[in-house]
């Protein structure tokens, strides 16, 4: 069982053009995020490790509706999936993740606006250097599978969809007896339909129990 607590800062800047003449706006700031409490189970049958996973996104993060820095999605969702990791443990000492995960939102109701169900598949692959660092290479893809609904939802039923890759770097380690986990990744993302495209880096600290 786990429970995160993000806290995020973004940086949004929109532009709109016609003929000559376009106008742009920008805004940025911090804020909480989603609190997610999760749990998983998992197993582990020699180098393969695979674990299944269900979490629920709570309404917590900064919102303002409008064009603002929003953290939070405002809106409630359940999540559920399913990750595997191959560790080539004898030889190049390569690792492989996958996740596989469908969200099911519901409605914000600040807007009445009620976005669709959601697909999401993470992957990395990596390789340690030296005791509890790895290094490596992530991605992510996400499409949405039902389309926006709700009397907010007047540009009609938006079908979204994203990729990403980038960088990632990660260190476990011992406090005392405790074992830490240092994560950091940063996506650039392409393909991007009905939705801001950009990059984002991702920090987390993991204290196990």
């Amino acid at each position: 069982m786990s429970v995160s607590v993000p806290v995020g800062h973004v940086d949004l800047e929109a532009a709109i053009g016609i003929g000559g003449a376009s106008i742009a706006r920008e805004v940025s700031g911090w804020g909480l995020g989603d609190i997610v409490p999760r749990m998983q189970l998992g197993w582990q049958n020699g180098d393969l490790a695979y674990t299944l996973w269900l979490q629920a996104v709570t309404p917590t993060g900064r919102y303002d509706p409008g064009f603002s820095p929003i953290i939070g999605l405002n809106r409630p969702g359940i999540d559920t999936g399913i990750a595997f990791t191959w560790t080539d443990t004898k030889w190049s000492m390569l690792q492989f993740n996958t996740a596989f995960g469908f969200t099911f939102n519901f409605e914000n109701q600040a807007t009445d606006y009620r976005t669709g169900n959601e697909f999401h598949f993470e992957w990395a692959i990596g390789r340690e250097f030296g005791k509890g660092l790895i290094l490596g290479v992530v991605g992510y893809d996400y499409r949405q599978v039902t389309g926006d609904s709700g009397p907010g939802a007047t540009l009609g039923p938006f079908k979204s969809h994203v990729d990403a890759i980038g960088p990632a770097l990660n260190y476990t380690t011992m406090v005392g007896k405790t074992p830490v986990i240092f994560d950091l990744r940063h996506y650039e993302e392409f393909n991007a339909k009905h939705r801001f495209e950009g990059n984002q880096t991702i920090g987390s600290v993991t204290v196990r129990f």
